[in-house]
């Protein structure tokens, strides 16, 4: 009986200390990430990688954050996009996961990474501004003061010399 309960106490204890060990080793990597030591804190997570199901949600969002920020810093934009994915979803399954400047910088990178990743424009850039069909980019016209591009169920216009429009038809 008393051996028994050595054995559950031994247990208990490895439980608790192999998870504080999984916690240690992200702790360390984000001391390395803040010492600007990006390509150290990659390894040490490479290898809790393997283990991380023994993190808690918040700490994988961490994780994944910490990963995300060293590949960003080191210029590895696809690794950095997909890490920076993962946190914001693990912050979204978990609210609190992240800091509110982690989590808003991550935004931001994900914005920026998505737009080089996807290319064209971003989609808070304004249109050009213009006064005719002819100040817009070929594949655009001019209307209420702003280029767009011509579609199948927009308007199109055309200027007379006179300098005002006709419209030539709806295509519906």
């Amino acid at each position: 009986m008393v051996r028994q309960a050595r054995l559950m106490a031994a247990a208990g204890w490895l439980a608790v200390t192999s998870c504080a060990t999984y916690r240690d080793d992200l702790d360390r990597a984000r001391a390395r990430y803040e010492k600007n030591e990006y390509g150290h804190a990659i390894a040490l997570l490479d290898v809790l990688n393997h283990d991380i199901d023994s993190l808690s949600e918040a700490e994988r969002a961490q994780f994944a954050y910490v990963q995300g920020m060293s590949h960003y810093r080191l210029g590895h934009k696809r690794h950095a996009r997909h890490w920076l994915a993962v946190a914001l979803a693990r912050e979204k399954a978990a609210q609190g996961s992240l800091k509110p400047d982690e989590k808003l910088r991550a935004v931001d990178l994900m914005s920026q990474l998505n737009v080089a990743w996807w290319g064209g424009e971003s989609a808070l850039e304004q249109p050009a501004a213009c006064k005719r069909d002819e100040d817009c980019k070929r594949g655009e016209f001019c209307e209420a003061s702003a280029c767009a591009k011509a579609g199948a169920a927009q308007k199109a216009t055309r200027s007379n010399g006179a300098g005002d429009e006709a419209a030539i038809g709806d295509s519906d």
